[in-house]
């Protein structure tokens, strides 16, 4: 009887030495196709570009803010309306530019998205001069826009303006 029970304990582990174990490499392919059910991508979290929930993003903030200078002080060139009392008031105008759009802009939008909708989308245009329009007020004497016709020219022009350093200077597809 002892010799019955040895017997299946070496049919045991027989078995489960000669049962067939997954192949490293079929695990990885397994895996692969997994990641390819999200449109073909593959997701992978990289510390430098932000998780993408839309948490704060220093390279953005930042990005934004060196763009939102150039921008200001071509603006200004371009518009009689936009007044700009040289490169350091374009620094401080972006500076808040960039924070207002960063951290206020989003809760404009969600507070007038029925408006937006109704309007396909125009209303944006109308949001950004409002933003300008604060950047502005909290600027006084060293940026200010004659009226809020040129605020909404000027934003106009700074949205395509940033929209063509993003997409031809910087070369990236994301919306910074």
């Amino acid at each position: 009887m002892s010799d019955k029970q040895s017997y299946d304990e070496d049919e045991i582990i027989n078995s489960l030495v000669n049962e067939k174990t997954p192949n490293l490499t079929e695990e990885y392919q397994r895996n692969q196709q997994q990641n390819q059910k999200f449109n073909g991508r593959t997701f992978t979290y990289q510390a430098s570009d932000g998780c993408g929930c839309g948490c704060f993003d220093p390279r953005k903030f930042v990005a934004n803010f060196i763009i939102y200078a150039i921008v200001l002080m071509v603006t200004a060139g371009f518009f009689p309306g936009v007044y700009l009392d040289g490169v350091g008031a374009a620094i401080e105008a972006s500076l808040w530019l960039t924070l207002l759009n960063t951290f206020v802009k989003p809760l404009i939008l969600i507070f007038t998205f029925p408006l937006t909708i109704a309007t396909l989308g125009l209303f944006y245009f109308i949001i950004n001069a409002i933003i300008i329009t604060m950047t502005a007020s909290m600027m006084s004497e060293r940026f200010y826009i004659t009226n809020f016709w040129v605020a909404i020219i000027a934003a106009l022009f700074i949205s395509i303006m940033q929209y063509l350093i993003k997409k031809f200077i910087l070369k990236t597809n994301q919306q910074l």
